[in-house]
């Protein structure tokens, strides 16, 4: 009888400590705030707080998901291409400098933006192009949960390669604004 408990008790065992990291944001208090008070270790200017969202992320998702409210949304089709491009350049940093579990919050901003955008095409973009639009725009939208897993499991060949399709996508989209 023992001898089958052990086996029992080694697997509730793991899967106690198992399910803590895969129920990911949802243990966590939605108002805890880990920012630049702990992220002081480089420069701020480089991908810190600028007026356009913090971009920070720490392991766990320590953070409520963010929200349009969250977000500086684009006025316009062109406002949002360039905002999705700044946003892809701090990804870029983020990916150069090792900081992959800080990926999530541009990735999260980057698939708001996007997901306005396809709002703004409506009016934003020729009728002929406008399907191509909101394809693009479901498709950067869609690289958000991609991106912060293969970054949050510190697989950054990965990582690099999702970005380098958000970079396709992104010029594509710029490319509908001319």
């Amino acid at each position: 009888m023992i001898a089958r408990a052990r086996p029992l008790i080694f697997v509730a065992g793991v899967a106690a400590f198992a399910l803590p990291p895969l129920a990911g944001c949802s243990n966590q208090p939605a108002d805890t705030k880990k920012g630049e008070e702990q992220h002081d270790d480089h420069a701020h200017d480089a991908h810190g707080k600028d007026g356009d969202g913090d971009g920070h992320h720490h392991e766990g998702h320590d953070h409520a998901a963010l929200t349009e409210q969250d977000v500086k949304l684009p006025e316009s089709f062109a406002d949002g291409v360039a905002r999705l491009a700044k946003l892809h350049e701090k990804i870029d940093h983020l990916i150069e400098h090792d900081e992959l579990e800080d990926v999530h919050g541009a990735a999260e901003e980057m698939a708001i933006v996007a997901r306005k955008m396809k709002e703004l095409a409506a009016t934003d973009v020729a009728d002929d192009r406008r399907a191509d639009a909101g394809r693009l725009c479901n498709e950067i939208a869609g690289y958000f949960r991609p991106i912060d897993e293969a970054a949050d499991a510190g697989k950054k060949d990965d990582t690099i390669a999702i970005y380098r399709q958000m970079t396709t996508a992104i010029g594509k989209l710029d490319a509908l604004t001319k």
